[in-house]
């Protein structure tokens, strides 16, 4: 890590930023965030995914362009006179997505940073490369800390490996052209901001399930045994993280995360209860995914020495989004 002595902190008031996919759920939050630090906030967003409502309390306050990155003119564009760019615009969704849109991940998400990269050789804007996880799909190292994406096996399915790519950009850019950058890994967030999709795996595991529970299912069908073990991180601490590290330090890799260890049965018995259902949970085993992880666990003692800690209890957590899913009529 770099001696943070000899790192300017950043002040975010009146500083030029850019957020790409600013209007998707984490990317609103690092938008919201930085509005009320006092950064003056662009944010380019095709929505497709996306959702403008998501910035309602900040709209008449940042600079929104609609637009995709694949296209280069845009990427151009939204990165001229910008000081930092956060960069979440990327194809994405829950394990079914990924499954059946293997090469849109891998070639878009590649196209869009590659343009925007390029774009930062003239402006040499700091680049908050959001990788994944993902990353980590094949390690066998656990918990896992930054290093071990140095000797895991390379992921297998073409949204990690996007990922992967990504983080190669970065840090080559960083030797060729001098770009400085930070590279996140947000583990598993989830929160208010996520719609369950059409089809299992569109959205991530927790509004799947809560979709399920609340609509009364019975049993409750689970992909897999239910002993996959993830470490769910509610978003506004991803959010928070993200920013913390890109204000404090560069040319550097974090995990950002929150440690706790919870697997799918326990977390489908959490949100049966806090969804009132009375009956005893029974569940139905479905054939799992292609490539479903079966551990993932993040070694946070990096950020944590650097001053960042999670804030929100996945107790809590569930209870706002599942309040959340019900008020925007999404079950």
């Amino acid at each position: 890590m770099n001696n943070l002595d000899d790192f300017k902190k950043i002040e975010w008031l009146n500083k030029k930023v850019l957020v790409t996919g600013g209007a998707g759920f984490i990317g609103s939050r690092v938008t919201i965030q930085l509005v009320k630090m006092g950064a003056k906030v662009r944010v380019v967003d095709d929505l497709s995914k996306g959702e403008a409502s998501n910035l309602a309390e900040v709209m008449g306050k940042v600079e929104f362009i609609q637009g995709d990155l694949i296209n280069p003119n845009i990427a151009r564009q939204s990165l001229k006179g910008i000081e930092v760019c956060f960069h979440f615009a990327a194809k994405i969704g829950g394990i079914g997505f990924f499954h059946k849109y293997p090469a849109t991940s891998i070639g878009d998400n590649t196209l869009m940073n590659l343009n925007l990269w390029e774009a930062a050789k003239d402006t040499h804007t700091k680049m908050v490369c959001v990788s994944s996880s993902m990353v980590f799909e094949r390690t066998n190292i656990f918990p896992t800390s930054e290093i071990a994406v140095k000797s895991s096996p390379p992921p297998l399915t073409g949204y990690g490996f996007s990922k992967l790519i990504a983080e190669y950009i970065a840090r080559t850019y960083y030797e060729e052209f001098s770009i400085p950058y930070i590279i996140v890994r947000p583990f598993n967030a989830y929160g208010p901001g996520e719609h369950p999709g059409d089809y299992v795996g569109y959205a991530h595991v927790i509004p799947d399930l809560v979709k399920k529970v609340l609509s009364g299912q019975y049993p409750l069908e689970i992909l897999g045994s239910g002993k996959q073990i993830r470490s769910y991180t509610y978003v506004d601490d991803v959010a928070d993280g993200i920013i913390f590290v890109a204000q404090h330090t560069e040319n550097d890799d974090f995990n950002v995360a929150n440690d706790r260890e919870t697997n799918v049965t326990q977390l489908a018995e959490m949100i049966w209860k806090l969804c009132g259902r009375k009956e005893p949970i029974k569940f139905k085993h479905l054939p799992p995914f292609k490539h479903d992880v079966q551990k993932r666990i993040p070694d946070i003692s990096k950020i944590k020495n650097l001053g960042w800690r999670p804030k929100i209890p996945l107790e809590i957590g569930l209870k706002n989004t599942i309040e959340w899913l019900k008020n925007k009529g999404n079950i």
